[in-house]
């Protein structure tokens, strides 16, 4: 791996970590990067900053995230399982903004290639289209979940440079299949935008529906292969360090469940977080809120299973739901392992012989609904993506 891109942490700078650490912290099961990348090593995870801010002009102080998290993050006790981490320390930020953006995937597409996953600490949120960039090569049909109180496609303006999401979805070449948009904010959204989602079939999670039912997100993280969250999809009251505070927003503990969900899941190959700006913190709560998320997220990565349903297993059970008012079978598979659930969808009658059919993670909820003679959003929608 070339490491050209990347500014190792300084010896003085690991050493206040130490200090700072017990013998049982996350600091003594970690690598840190310092001449050259060990070839000869396989790591499980890999911690990685960028130090950029210029996104726009209110989001200067966002460069200084990076080490602000870790000094909270080494300090935590580890995990019980045996956890393989190496630090790459941090990206500078280039001439320009585009000069991140190429350092950023040029880290990240060897490191997905070879299957470690990638936890990044920002930055500012254009960094997620740079992330997404990154998949080039190593994914074909991409899942993207996204956190962040607004959808930012504004649909209204003509140049859309400083939003990530247009980006993303007009990313040539093509290998995007769907995106989520979790935890959004009705007024913070335009009508237009509800629309250009619904043309797509990706899917939104409004805020209001996973405040307390946060289970239901799991199935999305479980399908994902990126997740890019945005600190300002957390209520100003647990993460204060944010370009514009929101009295509503996700509590501390449902942002943690849902990295432990994104850790569990075996496709997410790359976390990001970004918009956390330590000049506005106080007592440095925000830092300490999303090294407890990383640490949550590698808590779910130590207890993940390899439950992806195969053909003539006895670790699953089968349910066929049908009914004269639905139009297909719908056939749904429960883990006897971990309780998880997979639904079947048939590809269209041209690909049928070639590709069989096409399992997505889903919920109990989406089996009742098929059970009440209704076909599962979630069904409809990947049906008429294939």
């Amino acid at each position: 791996m070339n490491i050209e891109y990347l500014n190792p942490l300084a010896e003085s700078f690991i050493t206040v970590l130490k200090q700072h650490c017990s013998a049982k912290s996350l600091f003594q099961s970690t690598w840190f990067l310092k001449d050259s990348y060990p070839e000869d090593q396989t790591f499980d995870i890999a911690i990685l900053g960028v130090n950029e801010d210029r996104f726009k002009p209110e989001y200067e102080g966002c460069a200084l995230a990076p080490n602000k998290v870790r000094k909270e993050f080494y300090a935590l006790i580890k995990p019980r399982n045996d956890l393989k981490i190496i630090d790459l320390g941090n990206i500078q930020a280039g001439n320009s903004i585009n000069d991140t953006h190429f350092a950023l995937k040029q880290v990240l597409n060897p490191l997905l290639a070879q299957k470690t996953v990638v936890l990044i600490i920002g930055g500012s949120q254009d960094l997620m289209a740079a992330q997404y960039a990154a998949y080039q090569g190593n994914c074909q049909n991409m899942h993207v979940l996204l956190v962040d109180a607004k959808v930012d496609v504004h649909t209204h303006e003509n140049n859309n440079e400083d939003n990530y999401l247009p980006r993303i979805i007009a990313h040539e070449p093509g290998y995007l299949f769907n995106i989520t948009q979790a935890g959004y904010q009705s007024y913070y959204v335009e009508p237009e935008t509800y629309d250009a989602f619904e043309r797509m079939n990706f899917d939104m999670m409004r805020l209001g529906s996973l405040r307390g039912n946060m289970q239901e997100i799991e199935p999305f993280c479980r399908n994902a292969n990126m997740l890019g969250f945005s600190m300002q999809a957390i209520r100003a009251a647990d993460a204060p360090a944010q370009l514009k505070p929101s009295p509503n927003g996700f509590g501390g503990e449902e942002a943690c469940q849902l990295c432990r969900y994104a850790g569990m899941s075996n496709d997410v190959m790359s976390a990001g977080f970004y918009d956390l700006n330590p000049n506005a913190d106080i007592n440095n709560i925000t830092s300490a809120l999303l090294a407890q998320m990383l640490w949550y997220f590698v808590e779910g990565f130590a207890n993940r299973r390899n439950d992806y349903p195969v053909a003539e297993s006895n670790d699953y059970i089968t349910y066929r739901t049908n009914s004269k008012n639905l139009t297909h079978e719908v056939v749904f598979y429960k883990s006897k392992l971990s309780n998880r659930w997979w639904m079947e969808v048939p590809y269209p009658r041209e690909l049928s012989a070639q590709e069989g059919k096409f399992l997505v993670p889903c919920s109990y909820k989406d089996y009742q609904t098929a059970l009440n003679d209704e076909l599962p959003d979630k069904w409809m929608k990947t049906f008429q993506k294939l």
